[in-house]
Parts: structure tokens; sequence; C-alpha cells
């Protein structure tokens, strides 16, 4: 099966904005401070609102742009609760966003380590941030003193973190480590659950999961450790691949892409794979996959030949990429 969808990736001064299909739209917030995680998750995330309550949130949770607890929250944002429905800080739209990569005159906000919507959680090693501000919305959630507070956490930017869970420092792993709940992956035309912390670190997330590990004779890539990269921040030898797992995924405002090599793992379960791009020797032959684009002396994804080559403009907030992306890798 093949899943093409026309995306239109519009940064404008200070917010990007991706198109995916006709219908949906994501805000991925202010060039300067971009919303991080996976977008397009059919799935959920179980977000702890009190000691007491937990309630499922979308899969996509803060992964862009949106008032997420707004008739959600059914502690305080409901009708008839307070702020309620609409009203206060349930109304305000926010996000994720990494605080090494957030340059706004309101810094990122830390979600404090005894309570936040996800305590256990963190985005490549550095736990959880969140910005109103990057989204257009303002803070009423917590009061001026106690954001001043966890916004002078140290971000630890300098700081190097364990490869072997959150990837080569050349190829991060994206996503909510930690992330309760359940997504859905596409598998051979099926709809099979993963958790929602899947590729967010690097692990062997087929083994347990995928119906070709399950069994007395598991195929030999089930206990490869791979997880979710950005395709224009990865700088490996061995380029990352398109993922068929998330054909209507986005990950930090881009296609997802995986990787076997950020772990430290050798990809045995492309190299089978007579469709996958890396596996087309000659041009004609990679041109004939809608996902695919020639790049000089090899086939790749296409979003590594034509999106990559624009990712300073979309740090820039000038530029507008129209593109065709060819999501499916088998």
């Amino acid at each position: 099966m093949k899943s093409v969808i026309a995306a239109s990736v519009i940064a404008v001064t200070d917010a990007i904005v991706m198109h995916v299909g006709e219908s949906v739209g994501y805000n991925f917030g202010s060039a300067k401070c971009p919303c991080v995680g996976l977008a397009g998750l059919d799935g959920t995330t179980t977000v702890k609102l009190d000691a007491n309550t937990s309630v499922d949130y979308p899969g996509s949770f803060a992964a862009y742009c949106r008032a997420w607890d707004n008739g959600r929250n059914n502690v305080s944002c409901k009708e008839g609760q307070e702020p309620g429905k609409d009203k206060g800080w349930c109304a305000e739209s926010w996000c994720y966003v990494d605080p090494c990569n957030c340059e706004l005159d309101e810094p990122a906000t830390k979600v404090p380590d005894d309570g936040g919507y996800m305590p256990h959680s963190s985005y490549q090693g550095r736990g959880m941030w969140y910005s109103y501000k990057t989204c257009g919305g303002k803070d009423y959630w917590m009061t001026p003193e106690k954001k001043k507070e966890l916004q002078a956490v140290p971000k630890n930017c300098s700081k190097n973190v364990d490869e072997k869970k959150w990837g080569d420092e050349k190829c991060r792993c994206i996503g909510y480590d930690g992330a309760p709940g359940s997504a859905n992956v596409s598998i051979g035309g099926k709809e099979v659950p993963y958790p929602a912390e899947t590729g967010a670190s690097c692990s062997a997330w087929d083994e347990k999961n995928h119906p070709d590990c399950q069994g007395a004779k598991p195929a030999a890539w089930c206990k490869k450790a791979w997880c979710y990269v950005d395709p224009c921040e990865c700088s490996l030898v061995v380029p990352p691949k398109t993922s068929a797992y998330l054909p209507k995924g986005v990950g930090n405002g881009k296609p997802i892409y995986f990787s076997y090599a950020a772990c430290g793992a050798d990809d045995e379960y492309t190299a089978g794979n007579e469709e996958a791009c890396v596996n087309q020797e000659v041009e004609t032959n990679c041109s004939k996959l809608e996902k695919c684009a020639w790049d000089v002396k090899q086939c790749l994804g296409k979003e590594l030949v034509q999106l990559c080559s624009s990712a300073q403009s979309w740090a820039s907030g000038f530029a507008v990429v129209t593109a065709a992306f060819g999501w499916l890798l088998m």
C-alpha cells in the first residue's frame, strides 16, 4: 500500500504551519521555538491531572499548538468548572518545546518534577518543557512567581546525554520517552497498538509488539534498537529511512523517519525490503517510487533530498516549501 500525502510547509516570519492533506492544519509555533513531538498519531496519551485523576488525551498530545485542555481536562476545563470551558488557561494554545531550541523573549517553562501531565516523561533526556508564547497563547496555568522559578531551571543544553538511550549526538531521537498510553502503527495494512512512547528513545520497540517478533522464531531485527528521528537533524553516515509505521505522522514538524544507526545498531529490517529507497541502486528504479528521490549517487527518502535542504529557511522563518511526501517505506 502506498500513502502519498501532499503537504505544504509554510514558515511565515513567526510561525510554522504545515497543512497535511486537505483538512488538517498543524501549527508548530514560532520558528524561534518550534513545538516538538509526534503529531498525526492514532491513539491516546494518558494525562495525570492530579493525584487522583487521569484522563485520555489525543495521541498527538502537545506536539503542536492547540488548546489541549479545553473541554478535555475534566477537573478544570469542563462547563461549570474553574476556569471552565473556553475560559482562562483552558482556552489558551500551547505545546511542548525543546528548551535548547527556544529563543523567544519569554523562555520555555519546565514541567514540575513533582507534577505535570506526564511526570515520568522526557524529551531527549532533559525532562518536559512547554510554551504558550510560541503558540500565541498566554500562560495563566500557574502563578507568575512559580512560572519564573521553573523558567530558571537549568536546561543543561551543553550536558552530554546517554547516547545509548537518546541516540547519537548527530542524530537524536524525537518524541516523549515515558509517555503513558498507546498509538497505532501501520503494519501490513493493519493497525497494531504500540506504546505511546515508541521511538522516543533507543529500544527494541518491535520485540514485544510486532507480529513478526512473536512465536518461536522471531525475525533477527526484533531485538535491534531504533528510534524516530528528524531527517533534517541527522548527519550520520548511514541515512535515516522513511517510516511505514506512521504514514500520517509528523515529527517535530517534518515527516517521520527512523534510524537504527542512531542507536548503534545495524538495520537488518530495511535490508530485506525491496521497495526501500536505499535499496534502489539506479536512478531509474528510484524515480519509480513516489517516496524516494535520487541524490547524485544514491536513492534516499524524498524529504532528505528536497525538504532538508530548506531547513535553514525554516529556522529563519522565511521560506515556503511545497512537497509531495511519500511516507511509506514498505
